[in-house]
């Protein structure tokens, strides 16, 4: 992908994926709290704070993605997501190895091995919706350059 369709693709990618994400935690931690009509909570502040810091990190992380990889050729490219989910796997182990080095004299907790282990299941599907939002993105604007060009 290249220049606009690269960072309309990436921001599609980027707001699908946390909002994917975020919604659903939102509604859980106003759950937890029994503030479901109360307006001030958890949910909300979580809403607030939180969201605009991943959709940024999460559009740098798609754009450098996208930038490397190859055009996609579908709107669910299988080896495309392969791709992805095998970069977050590289970068979700040195998190997790850090986490369990970084304090443990003694010995080694497995549980916060089971919790990242876990967690990285929890992220395939969120990668996968922002996969497809912006693969469907470039179709739609390779698509809408395309028809131009055959106007001209």
């Amino acid at each position: 992908m290249r220049s606009w369709s690269l960072v309309c693709a990436s921001c599609s990618a980027s707001f699908i994926s946390v909002l994917s994400f975020v919604i659903p935690f939102c509604l859980f931690l106003n759950y937890r709290q029994n503030h479901l009509i109360h307006v001030v909570s958890d949910g909300m502040e979580v809403m607030m704070y939180l969201t605009p810091i991943l959709i940024i990190l999460a559009f740098m992380f798609y754009l450098i993605v996208f930038a490397v990889l190859k055009l996609p050729t579908q709107v669910f490219d299988v080896f495309q997501f392969l791709k992805i989910s095998f970069v977050i796997l590289i970068a979700w182990t040195f998190l997790v190895a850090m986490i369990l080095f970084e304090d443990q004299v003694y010995q080694i907790d497995f549980s916060t091995l089971k919790i990242g282990v876990l967690m990285y299941f929890i992220m395939l599907p969120i990668l996968v919706l922002g996969c497809m939002s912006a693969n469907s993105c470039y179709f739609l604007m390779s698509k809408k350059i395309n028809d131009k060009k055959l106007l001209w």
